[in-house]
């Protein structure tokens, strides 16, 4: 087989590597994550108390308020460990994504 036609077969194998590379890693990407309304309540809650930031991580705070409390954490305990790992939440913030978290996320809220 001539140089040049070696040359062409490796840029086509290189090509359609890279085609299936592609076509891979967009049918392995994790779907985006759909809300429930319960979630969409907790969003907009906490919206309206002024609390914001991305949307996923406001709702894994959510159900991991709810899993701790579940778990024995008193909810008092619980805002008070919110207010300090948040940073920039007031302590009534704090409370109210906890008490939010119970009305809109945790099972019998």
């Amino acid at each position: 087989m001539p140089a040049s036609h070696r040359k062409h077969d490796r840029r086509a194998l290189a090509s359609a590597a890279s085609a299936l590379a592609v076509g891979a890693a967009i049918l392995l990407a994790p779907a985006a994550h759909a809300t429930t309304n319960a979630e969409d309540d907790y969003i907009n809650d906490l919206t309206a108390a002024g609390i914001d930031g991305p949307a996923d991580s406001l709702i894994s705070d959510g159900h991991a308020m709810c899993a701790a409390m579940a778990s024995g954490m008193d909810p008092n305990d619980l805002s008070a460990t919110y207010y300090k790992n948040a940073g920039s939440l007031s302590h009534a913030q704090a409370d109210l994504a906890v008490n939010d978290a119970i009305k809109d996320l945790c099972p019998g809220g």
